[in-house]
């Protein structure tokens, strides 16, 4: 057994996942760390998930009673956490790769560390077909401010936290609905909290179509944009562009098909750009400008450049010109 150096509360939000709780649980329990406190904070269910909680004895500790949501009950589980460092794990994800040793070992080699962000995947709903979770950079000579103005993207499960950073920056906002991790990262990066990598996979986030993140993707997006106006004042190239794309393909491509797509793709681009940045003029008139569409989606890189611009103006030319020699 490993030397015990830290103590975990892991907050598990619930509402009637019964079908994923027992291994969500069993995913904290079997890695065998001697120092974790298990909250379970349900909604209230109306499925069998209070019976598999009571089979649990005193392995964990749970709540059901009605909740203003996932954000208020993760809230309401870490004002009762008693461990120094704080986690929470969705109802239907897991820790895999022993993820209290290895966050435990990285705060052992780095003790002023506050926030440690490790790596993590996606898998479908029986736990299949598991895919890489992308997730920004921190430590060395990355400034997770940028990271995640940037890129934003994290594996909310693989991202561990001391309790007195959490509460020194005012915890955890019950307004929003869908990004109130990407919101609380942003607050612990501009709170100059100190982050660290976990290079380990130590999460699987299952992914299927009744997640909430799937159904409501644009609302999700939309409040990620909000949620970067209120704290840089103005919305990345990655964000606009996930909204574009995802208004492209809601309005546009199943009417008029994919035909001239980046062209096209680029005006929902410009468009939605001005929307969301018009009160920072010169940082919109930058971007109008100067930024262009990721090829393949909202990525970091793979930009459409001038010279696929020229590719695609002669290919249009020459399809025209043909056409008009018939």
């Amino acid at each position: 057994m490993q030397e015990q150096r830290t103590g975990f509360t892991v907050v598990v939000p619930s509402f009637n996942q019964g079908r994923f709780i027992d291994a969500t649980l069993d995913s904290i329990l079997d890695q065998g760390y001697p120092d974790v406190e298990i909250l379970v904070m349900d909604g209230g269910s109306t499925d069998d998930t209070v019976e598999r909680l009571q089979r649990r004895g005193t392995a964990i500790r749970w709540v059901s009673e009605p909740d203003d949501g996932q954000s208020d009950a993760i809230a309401k589980g870490f004002a009762r956490a008693s461990r120094p460092w704080l986690t929470w794990l969705n109802s239907d994800d897991i820790q895999c790769n022993r993820a209290l040793w290895e966050v435990d070992r990285v705060i052992s080699s780095s003790p002023a560390v506050e926030v440690v962000l490790g790596q993590g995947h996606y898998m479908d709903a029986d736990g299949s077909n598991p895919r890489p979770y992308p997730t920004i950079s921190v430590g060395g000579d990355a400034d997770p401010r940028i990271e995640l103005f940037e890129k934003g993207f994290v594996a909310q499960p693989s991202v561990f936290f001391r309790k007195d950073a959490y509460d020194r920056i005012g915890g955890l906002n019950r307004s929003l609905q869908f990004c109130m991790d990407y919101d609380l990262w942003v607050r612990l990066a501009l709170g100059n909290c100190r982050f660290a990598p976990c290079l380990v996979d130590i999460s699987g986030n299952r992914w299927y179509e009744t997640t909430k993140t799937t159904a409501q993707l644009l609302d999700l997006l939309s409040e990620v944009a909000a949620t970067q106006r209120r704290h840089f004042g103005k919305v990345s190239p990655y964000f606009a562009q996930a909204i574009s794309d995802n208004l492209y393909a809601k309005f546009h491509s199943p009417h008029h098909g994919d035909t001239y797509h980046l062209l096209y793709r680029t005006l929902y681009f410009k468009a939605v750009w001005s929307w969301l940045n018009l009160h920072a003029p010169l940082y919109c008139l930058r971007g109008l400008l100067l930024e262009s569409i990721a090829k393949s989606g909202p990525l970091v890189g793979d930009k459409v450049t001038w010279a696929d611009w020229w590719d695609g103006i002669r290919k249009y030319t020459r399809q025209r010109m043909n056409r008009g020699a018939r």
